[in-house]
């Protein structure tokens, strides 16, 4: 059975997407069908980097940020996680700030405003005081306002994470993925927390799901397989993944090219890797246990450090 699906922009006529599901069909087999592709097809038009999602937030990127709404700069904020940069989150943060301001009962505002007060810690983009204090009270406010938004979990489990308080943080886990299974950034972004607490195999899974729901997803969706294969010595399939992560302007793209290319003897890609690591996060230079200790458990943690040795760090 064929299943046609498009997406036509109705005011501009614009063709924004368009995709053909085949599959084995039988009276028995129907309702197996659509259990398959709708929740396909729900993803990737109108997940929060769905085909739909992405195209009003990129109309938003030129806009100045004090003259969206509050539902525009949610979309805005969107943006940030597609592309994961200092540029992009500053003006993201700007506008999420003024909307939780002019309506402060919007959620979603709150929950977005946590997630990137969490980026000045886990990055250091953007750096203010007390970056995970700011995103746990927004991320309690969305919570509070309304405690079936699986946005607002997916933010409080995110500051958890980061807080080490790991109990918490499955919790709300839990609840953020039960809300909805079909939103692929809350999968994939939960899934690689979870993996880089220590349960790869969790984590995998969700990351497997996010990126079979919408294939039109960023790239750093594939750093949890990236970072599985690398703790398991797969160094070629990890660096095979790196690449196709295909964000070199994000640091965690040049760790594991690094660490990876460094693990296989390549010393001069390897080095390559890690001088513009260290320009991106200048501090893994000077407290590289410290830095790379924000996101993996302590062996996962030593095994990097072997690699980036390898590529040049001294450690």
């Amino acid at each position: 059975m064929r299943v046609a699906a498009q997406l036509i922009d109705c005011n501009s006529g614009v063709h924004l997407w368009a995709e053909t599901y085949d599959r084995p069909f039988s009276s028995q087999t129907a309702y197996d069908l659509f259990d398959d592709v709708v929740p396909q097809i729900v993803s990737t038009i109108a997940d929060t980097h769905g085909v739909l999602t992405r195209s009003m937030s990129e109309a938003l990127r030129t806009m100045d940020p004090s003259r969206l709404s509050p539902y525009e700069a949610v979309l805005r904020s969107f943006a940030h996680f597609q592309r994961v940069s200092a540029k992009e989150h500053g003006p993201a943060r700007a506008a999420l700030e003024r909307a939780v301001q002019q309506a402060p009962n919007y959620p979603d505002a709150w929950a977005m405003l946590s997630l990137l007060y969490k980026e000045e810690f886990t990055h250091r983009f953007n750096l203010l005081p007390d970056p995970l204090g700011r995103a746990l009270a927004a991320a309690q406010r969305a919570v509070e306002g309304a405690p079936s938004n699986h946005l607002a979990y997916h933010a409080l489990a995110s500051v958890e994470f980061f807080r080490k308080e790991l109990d918490s943080f499955r919790i709300a886990t839990a609840r953020a993925v039960a809300l909805n299974p079909m939103d692929g950034f809350t999968l994939a972004y939960l899934g690689f927390l979870i993996a880089y607490a220590g349960d790869w195999e969790r984590g995998g899974d969700l990351s497997a799901k996010a990126r079979s729901l919408n294939p039109h997803h960023p790239g750093w969706y594939w750093f949890v397989p990236c970072f599985e294969a690398y703790r398991k010595g797969e160094y070629k399939t990890s660096l095979d993944f790196a690449h196709k992560v295909n964000m070199p302007g994000f640091w965690r793209t040049q760790l594991a090219i690094a660490a990876s290319s460094g693990q296989l003897g390549r010393k001069a890609a390897a080095n390559e890797a890690l001088q513009t690591l260290l320009i991106q996060r200048p501090d893994i230079a000077k407290f590289p246990r410290e830095e790379l200790a924000i996101w993996w458990q302590p062996d996962m943690v030593e095994h990097l450090i072997v690699g980036l040795r390898k590529a040049g760090l001294e450690v």
